[in-house]
């Protein structure tokens, strides 16, 4: 995901310390490019108004995710609105230790006029080379260009939801107004009419082809050959419709057809939710920009008191590269449905980041869990995760009761929890960190 970054600085030019000002701007844009971001920076410290015309100037001809505004001395707060109003951006306000350049009063007097404007606004205090400050403004740049980029993403969904999970129902609007993703409706009748356009003996030798990598294949080829059908149809849908993630009503009839199709879509960077749940599939698109990895798709199963852990799993339709090792793959019938095909594997360890996504108008609400992924084997029939936390497992599964959560997590690899609760901020959902 690529991060912009328009940069700017402000101060007072009869305040101790503009004429310093320019090295610090140069300072935090030599800092903030050091992850890969991409900066678009002004050269003239903004005072007036003809700085002010050469800062519009120079911004109106890149696209950029947040503003980051260097407040280099106490300085008029009028100049920045006016460069608002041009470009209507999320603001990051960075304040520097000093004894006499009023930096730190200035910031918070901004933080005043945005709050009451009712300003998307983010705030720093530190020295350019602040490790802690520049973590923080990364992660807050980030959650910006995701709430960039995902206004453009469009997510299908076939079938409609399971009956029975009520808790799965979405808002479409509520989806489209708080993250930006578009949901685009396509009939079983068209995933039929792709599938019966693709060429079974080539879904045949592409099956023939996965299986001589597999370690373990206990599936039929003719259910593979469906299986490998289903995949294709799905990749003429997702590029008929210009989709980055595919929805599917799997839970009953489609079980064991399209979960192997989803193990190889998610490795290729598209997003697969089951069972018709619209929200958990915006939240893996979300977890994979951040991560850059698959997604893990799960249900909370159950807990592990001695270890302080929790396991999930689904049926098996995670990425093959999140596996612990390729020679624990095994593709094999789904549980309950005993045929069709699916990924049967252990979930590699490390630390993860556990999204879920429920709600309509009002209740639309973003829940996080951090915790290590630890080694488990196959304890569970599907894409086993074990999860070792911090907090008590009891209070985890008291609070996720007492707020609704539901049953549906998806699980990234990394603590990406601070960019989510900035994400959240930036889009008027409501966080709940649960541990």
């Amino acid at each position: 995901m690529e991060v912009n970054i328009g940069l700017v600085a402000i101060a007072g030019e009869y305040e101790v310390g503009f004429s310093e000002t320019p090295e610090l701007l140069n300072r935090v844009a030599e800092q903030l490019g050091k992850p890969g971001h991409c900066i678009i920076k002004t050269n003239a410290v903004m005072y007036d108004q003809a700085t002010l015309e050469k800062t519009i100037n120079t911004f109106k001809c890149y696209e950029f995710d947040i503003l980051c505004v260097c407040v280099g001395t106490w300085s008029e707060d009028h100049y920045l609105l006016d460069l608002l109003e041009r470009f209507d951006k999320p603001v990051i306000l960075w304040a520097f230790p000093a004894e006499e350049t009023g930096s730190l009063c200035g910031m918070q007097q901004i933080c005043c006029v945005l709050k009451e404007l009712d300003k998307k606004y983010f705030h720093v205090f530190g020295n350019p080379d602040d490790q802690a400050v520049l973590k923080k403004v990364s992660e807050i740049c980030r959650a910006a260009a995701l709430s960039s980029m995902l206004k453009s993403v469009k997510i299908g969904t076939i079938g409609g939801r399971v009956n029975g999970m009520t808790e799965i129902a979405y808002d479409e609007f509520e989806i489209k107004a708080c993250t930006g993703v578009r949901i685009v409706g396509i009939n079983e009748s068209e995933l039929s009419a792709a599938y019966d356009g693709t060429d079974e003996n080539a879904a045949a030798e592409y099956w023939n082809g996965l299986k001589s990598r597999i370690a373990k294949v206990t599936s039929s080829d003719q259910s593979g050959t469906e299986a490998v059908r289903y995949y294709f149809a799905m990749k003429r849908l997702i590029q008929n419709h210009g989709l980055e993630g595919i929805c599917v009503k799997c839970y009953m009839d489609y079980m064991g057809k399209v979960c192997l199709g989803y193990s190889l879509l998610s490795d290729e960077g598209v997003v697969c939710g089951c069972e018709g749940d619209v929200n958990a599939t915006v939240a893996m698109k979300i977890l994979y920009e951040l991560t850059g990895v698959p997604v893990h798709n799960t249900d909370l199963m159950y807990t592990v008191e001695p270890d302080k852990a929790m396991v999930f799993s689904h049926c098996g339709s995670d990425g093959f590269s999140i596996a612990n090792a390729e020679t624990y793959i095994h593709l094999g019938p789904v549980r309950l449905a005993d045929g069709g095909v699916c990924a049967l594997f252990p979930a590699k360890p490390g630390k993860v980041t556990l999204v879920n996504l429920v709600g309509r108008k009002g209740t639309y609400r973003m829940s996080v869990m951090v915790g290590e992924a630890v080694e488990c084997g196959m304890i569970f029939p599907g894409n086993p995760l074990k999860v070792r936390f911090d907090t008590d497992i009891g209070e985890i599964n008291e609070r996720i009761c007492d707020e609704g959560i539901g049953h549906h997590w998806m699980g990234g690899y990394g603590d990406v929890s601070r960019e989510l609760e900035y994400f959240c901020r930036l889009k008027g959902i409501r966080f709940i960190k649960i541990q």
